[in-house]
């Protein structure tokens, strides 16, 4: 039996324009490697990594003709997803997968297609192979037809108590190393799965998924994996982890420490301003000493209003303190910046602007490199402000989320441009001059050619 297993197209034509964050998909790689160790035949196409169109890869799965297709899906590629499953003319068995699904099931079981179709929100690795087999021993959450839904949280005895032991083959993927802008190689690791804090626009927000969980990995299997690759991919000399937040807490700095301490690689991963409240300039200096090189924070406003109704650290004063050290402690940050929040006005705007280049300019004092990523706000489903806006009848557009061609234009980017309305109490096109301005702080020469100086 072929399976297939399909990281999603985020666009319906190529894309031409590279991006540093087209990742290879380490989820569906966790669950690839489970199936393939249960026997069966698996192949992973990466729609994202190798820029597949739409109609194309339709055909290519025409032609394969696989017993099951198991896919992931987004609130920004749902209807490209759609699309494809109901364009499927053959036989085969439809999973599907991802955090949207919490929000998009009741939808996707409404696909007119004579398929079996079996959504997953939660782990995969175990209860795929028991879908496929036709021996699953749990109750669906819903049902239409040959059409059902599974939730696997903390109740279900497919639920991965212990992360640890769950192998990974790296050989699905496409685009690794990752051959970054930046001019080094670097593979990627998943060290724990889920997140503490509450962000209300983020689907893996702790509020929304309280029956999933945070599990972390042990130390000893997190060195294995390291191991590995420093045998098995001799260029690489950074490791980027992936987790939604893997420095979520102050007491996470030692365990990190410890980890990377141990190897030669330099290494990037998400963080949260919180994280570094109280912490002292040599725990800062040991964790650079380790090899961090770069963290990613998601700061998202510089409105103290903005980032109270997000349930984000609202006090700005502490979020240049904190950040502040960081930089100082030589550690570069890449910060994640938000506009169109609904009810942001042009002052939340000019906020968020202001910190952003208060904290370039901290970081130009210190030598460490500050630079922003910047998106336009957008309802994930399963978020609470989600909820909010569909409970108030606004959100009904999101359906209809799409490639923003005027933002691509001005920021030169297209992979994180979609939109699906404008939420803010300013005009999108200042929603839009705000995006290209904080882009903009960022040096022209940030990224230079493959071993430039």
């Amino acid at each position: 039996m072929e399976i297939v297993i399909l990281n999603s197209p985020l666009f319906r034509d190529y894309n031409p324009l590279y991006d540093e964050d087209s990742l290879p998909p380490l989820g569906l790689g966790y669950i690839a490697t489970a199936l393939e160790n249960q026997g069966h035949v698996v192949r992973l196409i990466d729609a994202v990594a190798d820029r597949i169109p739409l109609s194309q890869l339709v055909e290519q799965l025409r032609t394969a003709k696989p017993a099951v297709v198991a896919s992931n899906v987004f609130t920004t590629n749902y209807n490209l997803v759609h699309e494809l499953f109901e364009a499927l003319d053959f036989e085969t068995h439809i999973l599907i997968g991802g955090l949207a699904t919490k929000g998009l099931h009741d939808k996707i079981l409404s696909w007119r297609t004579p398929n079996r179709v079996d959504v997953v929100f939660g782990d995969g690795e175990l209860i795929c192979s028991a879908l496929i087999n036709g021996t699953v021993d749990q109750h669906p959450i819903m049902e239409n037809g040959n059409k059902r839904a599974f939730r696997v949280d903390q109740q279900s005895k497919y639920y991965v108590q212990d992360i640890s032991p769950l192998p990974l083959s790296r050989k699905y993927f496409v685009n690794e190393p990752v051959a970054h802008p930046f001019g080094f190689d670097e593979a990627n690791i998943i060290a724990s799965r889920g997140c503490i804090y509450n962000c209300s626009f983020c689907a893996a927000a702790a509020s929304v998924n309280r029956d999933l969980g945070v599990r972390e990995r042990s130390v000893e299997s997190i060195c294995e994996e390291l191991e590995a690759i420093a045998i098995n991919y001799p260029t690489v000399t950074s490791i980027r982890v992936l987790d939604d937040l893997f420095l979520k807490r102050a007491s996470c700095l030692a365990k990190a420490t410890e980890v990377f301490s141990k190897f030669r690689f330099s290494w990037r991963s998400m963080a949260h301003v919180q994280t570094f409240q109280g912490v002292g300039s040599e725990e800062l200096q040991a964790l650079k000493r380790s090899g961090c090189n770069e963290l990613f924070i998601g700061i998202e406003s510089g409105s103290p209003a903005v980032l109270k109704a997000i349930h984000k650290t609202h006090d700005i004063a502490k979020i240049q303190h904190n950040l502040g050290n960081v930089l100082r402690a030589g550690i570069n940050v890449k910060g994640y910046f938000i506009y169109g929040f609904p009810d942001e006005t042009a002052h939340d705007m000019e906020a968020t602007y202001r910190l952003a280049s208060e904290l370039m300019s901290v970081a130009s004092s210190t030598g460490a490199r500050f630079r922003t990523s910047v998106f336009q706000y957008r309802p994930y489903h399963g978020t609470e402000i989600f909820h909010n806006l569909q409970s108030a009848g606004i959100a009904t557009q999101v359906m209809s989320i799409e490639p923003d061609p005027a933002l691509s234009a001005m920021v030169g980017r297209l992979q994180f441009n979609f939109h699906s309305g404008n939420y803010a109490k300013a005009p999108v096109e200042l929603v839009r001059d705000y995006i290209y301005r904080t882009t903009e702080l960022n040096d022209s020469n940030l990224f230079n050619k493959r071993g430039a100086t």
